[in-house]
């Protein structure tokens, strides 16, 4: 399988990878390889829009099969050349995993994690402050945007999926930064005075 992905990235094609024991059999993603090693593979992601969308890494144990070239691989190559939209490949090295998921924290500022396998419809996203052989430290942001308080630890190998550098992501940053002194949870106690008494019949 390492060949064939090394090829669609010297060829520049785009491929459909489908991982049918985690997403079943209608779940893929379409991308752009951009690395690979014996372990996984990262794809530049081409979303619905064919818009360039961030990244993935996916592990080649879990891929079931995968399309090269993928479905309008011509047509859809040729929209991101007319867009003037180009392939760029991520600086950090694949290697050892723990190191990989801090690498990518520093540069992109936050990662996606999915872990399928226990938790299929849900995933972190956060940066990685720390890691060792089995496990993780995140501290993880919310979907307003906001840091959580505490951070959370992993197991290592639970992870599945790793997206970055993509819109959502890039949208949460962009409002945590404008949010200032408020980029923290905001505290779950209330100062009684704060609010007026509503008198009840």
């Amino acid at each position: 399988m390492l060949i064939e992905l090394e090829k669609a990235r010297a060829r520049n094609n785009l491929v459909r990878i489908f991982r049918e024991d985690l997403e079943g059999p209608d779940g893929w993603s379409d991308g752009f390889v951009v690395a690979a090693n014996e372990e996984m593979v990262v794809i530049q992601l081409l979303d619905e829009s064919i818009r360039l969308n961030g990244y993935q890494i996916l592990f080649l144990e879990d891929i079931s099969d995968f399309v090269h070239p993928a479905p309008f691989n011509d047509f859809q190559k040729r929209v991101l050349e007319l867009r003037e939209e180009e392939i760029d490949v991520p600086k950090f090295e694949l290697g050892d995993l723990g190191q990989l998921l801090i690498d990518i924290s520093e540069e992109y500022g936050l990662v996606t994690l999915h872990r399928e396998e226990s938790e299929s419809d849900s995933c972190e996203i956060g940066r990685v402050l720390k890691a060792d052989a089995v496990t993780y430290e995140l501290e993880e942001i919310g979907s307003d945007a906001r840091w959580f308080d505490d951070t959370y630890e992993y197991d290592l190998y639970d992870i599945t999926r790793i997206e970055f550098g993509g819109a959502y992501e890039e949208a949460l940053l962009l409002v945590n930064d404008d949010l200032g002194d408020d980029a923290f949870e905001l505290s779950d106690e209330y100062d009684d005075e704060e609010f007026d008494e509503v008198e009840t019949r």
